[in-house]
């Protein structure tokens, strides 16, 4: 693993120097080919897998997260990545929400879903209407309240302690430009109030600069995430800037997926 004490020099000057636009970035070329989408098939041992903060959680929500886990520590050849920024992110905002937050909601859900059931019947309608609003929200947000959920997740961050790299880029030397490129609505993070995915992208360039100036090959870089906002990627597709930017650091193919699409192409 790697910190922002150990990292290359020459790396950190590259990556900033190409967010700033200070190195060409091949834009054109990488407009056309978002354009006609179409990525050769690779195989796993060739792709860079990186985890955005929104998954931690998510993941162990997934049928198949113990077999992701297992797959990606005895049996996957490539590499993972976890840009510096996600690991605050994680905490700041996912996970102190299991420990903090969970039983107070679930008690607030059960309250509310008792009460429900003894509306007098006038109010019917709104009881159905809020009995399928709770639904909706126990499906998209119920695994906040089982209790593997911290346990799923505790086996995640091993596996990344084992085996992922990690990079901080140095923040006050990007302070200037990252505020330039949410003026101009350059990707990552036109749409976010703060400057954290843009960090989170700096920091997985950082990331791979570093393997390659190692001698480490790879064809693609798979980012696994829950954010469709289209500073990341429209309908899949991943926005071109982005594309670019990353080929121009590692020379490789740049992806978005989800953690149902990951674990297909593990699994399968």
């Amino acid at each position: 693993m790697t910190d922002a004490g150990s990292s290359q020099p020459d790396c950190i000057e590259r990556v900033c120097a190409l967010l700033d636009r200070k190195l060409d970035i091949g834009a054109l070329p990488s407009l056309a080919n978002a354009l006609k989408f179409e990525l050769p098939n690779r195989p796993v041992s060739e792709m860079v897998i990186a985890f955005d903060a929104n998954v931690f959680l998510r993941l162990s929500k997934h049928p198949k997260c113990e077999d992701i886990i297992d797959y990606l520590r005895t049996n996957f050849e490539g590499k993972l990545v976890l840009p510096g920024q996600v690991i605050q992110e994680f905490w700041n905002n996912q996970f102190l929400a299991v420990d903090s937050v969970s039983e107070i909601v679930k008690k607030k859900f059960r309250e509310l879903s008792d009460s429900i059931a003894n509306i007098d019947e006038k109010y019917g309608d709104y009881a159905e209407r809020f009995g399928i609003l709770i639904e909706e929200f126990s499906n998209d947000y119920g695994y906040i309240f089982d209790d593997n959920t911290t346990r799923k997740t505790r086996l995640f961050v091993q596996l990344l302690q084992e085996k992922a790299k990690i990079s901080f880029i140095p923040r006050t030397m990007l302070a200037e430009s990252a505020g330039i490129r949410k003026q101009l609505r350059t990707p990552p993070g036109f749409k976010d109030g703060g400057d954290g995915d843009f960090y989170v992208w700096a920091d997985l360039l950082l990331s791979l600069a570093e393997m390659r100036k190692e001698g480490l090959d790879f064809s693609r870089v798979v980012l696994v995430t829950l954010n469709k906002k289209i500073d990341w990627s429209r309908e899949g597709v991943p926005h071109p800037i982005l594309s670019a930017e990353l080929a121009a650091i590692c020379d490789a193919e740049f992806e978005t997926i989800s953690i149902e699409t990951l674990a297909k192409r593990l699994l399968n």
